[in-house]
């Protein structure tokens, strides 16, 4: 929809999802190409007051690893939050880039393709995306929901300039993370659709729509569960009070993902999924990509214990630990690593 939208250009849309459509523009008061979220007329209250969080959270924060929002307000009705646009691409599809050598510098465009479906291109894959990679082979199927990769599959999975970029990506994810937990904020929503990497091969943390100040009892949601549901703690899915371990849980379930070519707990229905991610535990790495490397494995599994403090006490321990890794060092050990045996669980 070319045209104007209170000051702003509209130049074309980039993308659109539960909340309303993203577009690039141009601030004509500054000159700036920004990508503007609007709501659609007539949004409900609650999203509203999402899209303001995402403003407030974010409006004084400079760090490189989080996108930086520049404006908000209404404008007829409509509510609208400009941020800055990132000439990138979501985490999975621009790990497939990084795996192939002769793609290794990105193209000058990386923007969605207008009018792509945000819901599709960011949100999780569900179990039926599963099923249909089965059934076109990518997968060979087991029992229940347990899967193992083909090993034409495992060969893309680990190539290692993709598993490389992978560690690179998420440590940086973990610098945005490290920044904002100390100054107080957690994001609520970590997952592979929420991670966008730029030309430059930065890694920004996007959507900040759940953020909240640890010390906020306005928004502690008790009782209440916020956040996509195949990517939150179990804490955040019992919907109990969360600190900065719980945004490392979503941290490990992309990580997971994205070495095990699927999510740690898979269900297509959703208090099904719930109640696994409180009471089961994820099936080992190992037996759904054999080849993947230990030490990543070993992180990812450490990351989603149950008890949060089973899991790494802080962002910049885990960014440490995925750069060591990232260059090589399959081996590493390291006590952070290991998780606790499962009969040592309540």
């Amino acid at each position: 929809m070319p045209g104007w939208f209170g000051p702003f250009r509209i130049e074309r849309q980039v993308g659109r999802g539960g909340l309303g459509a993203v577009y690039r523009a141009v601030d004509c008061r500054t000159g700036v190409t920004v990508a503007l979220k609007m709501l659609p007329p007539g949004t409900d209250p609650s999203s509203t007051r999402r899209l303001r969080r995402e403003f407030e959270a974010l409006r004084h924060l400079d760090h490189p690893n989080i996108v930086r929002v520049l404006d908000a307000g209404d404008v007829d009705g409509i509510s609208w939050l400009s941020m800055e646009f990132v000439d990138g691409m979501a985490l999975r599809e621009w790990l497939v880039v990084a795996g192939q050598p002769k793609l290794l510098e990105p193209e000058p465009e990386m923007d969605a393709p207008e009018g792509v479906d945000l819901d599709v291109l960011f949100e999780e894959p569900d179990s039926g995306a599963l099923l249909a990679a089965a059934r076109a082979g990518r997968l060979r199927l087991e029992t229940g929901l347990d899967a193992t990769l083909t090993d034409e599959a495992q060969l893309e999975q680990n190539n290692p300039d993709r598993l490389h970029a992978l560690c690179e990506a998420l440590a940086q994810v973990c610098d945005g993370l490290s920044f904002i937990h100390a100054r107080g904020l957690l994001h609520r929503d970590v997952k592979p659709g929420n991670i966008l990497v730029r030309q430059d091969r930065r890694a920004s943390l996007v959507d900040f729509g759940l953020a909240k100040r640890m010390t906020d009892s306005e928004i502690t949601d008790h009782g209440h569960v916020v956040g996509t549901y195949r990517y939150m703690s179990p804490e955040q899915a019992r919907g109990e009070a969360v600190d900065r371990r719980s945004d490392l849980y979503s941290l490990g379930a992309t990580l997971y993902e994205l070495i095990a070519g699927r999510p740690p707990f898979p269900h297509r229905n959703q208090l099904e999924l719930l109640e696994a991610i409180i009471y089961q535990d994820a099936p080992e790495i190992a037996r759904i990509n054999p080849r993947a490397p230990g030490a990543l494995c070993r992180l990812a599994e450490r990351l989603i214990q149950k008890r949060p403090e089973d899991r790494p006490e802080n962002a910049a321990e885990v960014a440490l630990l995925l750069r060591v890794i990232g260059r090589g060092v399959w081996g590493f050990s390291d006590p952070l690593l290991v998780p606790r045996p499962r009969e040592d669980r309540p």
